[in-house]
């Protein structure tokens, strides 16, 4: 993190080092649980879409950073949107617009495009989405799923990706409590 600041202090436009200190700064937050350090990747973050308001990637790491903490979620979706227009085929960013409606409480329209990134999760290239990306979704899947009351729907998504990040103890705990 250090260095990454120090650099992008020598380089005001480097919208690459910026993502970095910006990512890493949201692990060490997730990590420590510091809201410092969650406040600081903001910053970078916002600083870089200041330089190049249209890097998709960061659009949806900052959208998905808000909606996964349940904070400002109506600037997720908006965030999200933005990096769904732009690469309107990424089965990460629908996940993440998805993840944000339903954090925001709107299943339905989560629903919508949990299935979108599902499907084109289908159709990428193995190497695009890697296993935990994966898991992720289907984790969020399942637990769309379950809000609709559709628990076969969501075991079945639970259970592939439990099979992707078989460590994942919250994965188990779902299954635990819901399987038939």
């Amino acid at each position: 993190v250090n260095k990454l600041e120090r650099a992008s202090e020598l380089d005001h436009d480097d919208t690459r080092g910026l993502f970095y200190l910006g990512s890493c700064l949201e692990l060490a937050s997730r990590e420590t649980g510091r809201a410092d350090y969650f406040d600081a990747a903001v910053a970078a973050f916002e600083r870089l879409l200041r330089i190049d308001p249209q890097d998709a990637y960061a659009l949806n790491y900052l959208g998905y950073m808000f909606a996964d903490g349940g904070t400002r979620l109506d600037k997720a979706v908006e965030l999200l949107t933005r990096a769904v227009s732009l690469d309107p085929n990424n089965s990460a960013f629908l996940d993440s617009l998805g993840w944000a409606y339903f954090r925001s409480g709107d299943v339905e329209r989560a629903n919508h495009f949990m299935a979108r990134a599902l499907t084109e999760m289908e159709v990428e290239d193995d190497q695009e989405a890697s296993a935990a990306d994966q898991a992720i979704i289907f984790d969020h899947a399942g637990d769309i799923a379950h809000a609709l009351g559709d628990i076969s729907r969501a075991v079945t998504h639970w259970t592939r990706a439990l099979e992707l990040a078989p460590e994942n103890q919250d994965l188990k705990d779902k299954l635990v409590i819901e399987a038939p």
